[in-house]
């Protein structure tokens, strides 16, 4: 396994020098690799197959070292090893038992035991067929997100509605252009000091979408106007609540000021076991210079200018969560992390 640990040391390096690569395109990179690390091994004992699943745990750790918020990249891992423990206990292999050395001398009944170890093992070349073909499965799923989620915009946009969205969001925009034929107008927040707004408004025009983009004081002023509020995120935490980029928690705030829907489109992998418990949690800085170097801004000295990376928006703020299995309320979403990771791979990344 000591090949297989420096393949996943590599892996790691070569993501952190991935610069500015979008969170999707790491994910199916992470995954992408899982798959061709679990081909690399022989299968002959279930040895190998606990040894595995505990170096794709020790991977998942670092992963949350060296990357502590791309959270979907640790949600994959553990997509994975939920697929290795189902199909371990479909063929009926053990991942927890420690098999004793056989004995010197051995009876009949120890002897068919014995037997039957060795057909189990000769099974494991179809466990390996059958994890292969979940984790193919798996990366299907991640690379037609978008679509999925895209197919459900006419169920939720009508004619001559305003939504309201911030920042640029891949997933959102395809969202918007599946029901670009209901007429409705976009008002974009430019989101600062990244300004990713400016971005999505002209790619919203060039694909024929009346879009408005605005400042983001306005935000407040114009939600009275607004139908519904659409973004996207970064992650969904457990307890239903979402982290997403900084200044949407103004936007959602102002939202149930007004009564206005907040609906958050994104794909179940960014789904996390992880509970927030505040705006610091899951969090980073960027430099105060994207504030105080902006031409005609004067900052007096001494003054602490923090620009964090994140916003936390807890669930009461968010009305529909649309992901690529369908919509769901933010109550519901403590029960998919059942169906999607296996609980003893809830704390990877502590």
């Amino acid at each position: 396994m000591e090949g297989l640990a420096s393949y996943f040391d590599s892996f790691i390096r070569s993501l952190k020098r991935s610069g500015k690569t979008g969170t999707f395109e790491l994910v199916r990179k992470t995954a992408e690799f899982i798959q061709k690390a679990i081909g690399k091994q022989k299968f002959k004992s279930q040895k190998e197959v606990k040894d595995l699943v505990s170096m794709l745990t020790c991977f998942a750790r670092e992963l949350s070292q060296y990357l502590p918020l791309e959270i979907a990249l640790v949600n994959v891992v553990r997509r994975v090893l939920h697929i290795i423990r189902e199909e371990c206990t479909a063929k009926g292999v053990d991942l927890t038992s420690k098999r004793a050395s056989r004995p010197r001398h051995v009876t009949l009944t120890q002897l068919l035991n014995i037997r039957e170890d060795v057909i189990q093992v000769g099974s494991l070349q179809e466990l390996k067929n059958s994890i292969l073909l979940e984790v193919g499965l798996l990366i299907e799923e991640l690379e037609s997100h978008i679509d999925s989620i895209s197919e459900q915009a006419p169920m939720h946009i009508h004619a001559n509605e305003v939504i309201l969205t911030y920042g640029k969001s891949d997933t959102v925009e395809s969202f918007l252009e599946s029901a670009k034929d209901r007429n409705f107008e976009v008002i974009v927040a430019e989101a600062a000091p990244h300004f990713r707004g400016h971005m999505m408004a002209k790619n919203l025009s060039e694909k024929n979408i009346a879009a408005t983009l605005i400042p983001d004081s306005a935000v407040y002023a114009l939600m009275s106007r607004v139908n519904k509020v659409i973004i996207g995120t970064h992650a969904l935490m457990a307890n239903g609540g979402l982290l997403t980029f900084s200044g949407t928690y103004g936007v959602c705030l102002a939202a149930q000021a007004h009564s206005v829907p907040v609906l958050v489109a994104c794909g179940l992998y960014k789904l996390s076991p992880l509970y927030p418990f505040d705006q610091d949690t899951y969090n980073e800085g960027f430099s105060p210079a994207l504030i105080s170097e902006i031409p005609g801004n004067d900052i007096a000295e001494n003054v602490n200018v923090s620009v964090p990376a994140f916003d936390y928006i807890p669930p009461e703020l968010v009305s529909l969560y649309i992901t690529n299995i369908g919509g769901h309320n933010p109550s519901y979403l403590y029960r998919l992390l059942s169906e999607y990771y296996s609980q003893e791979d809830y704390d990877l990344a502590a």
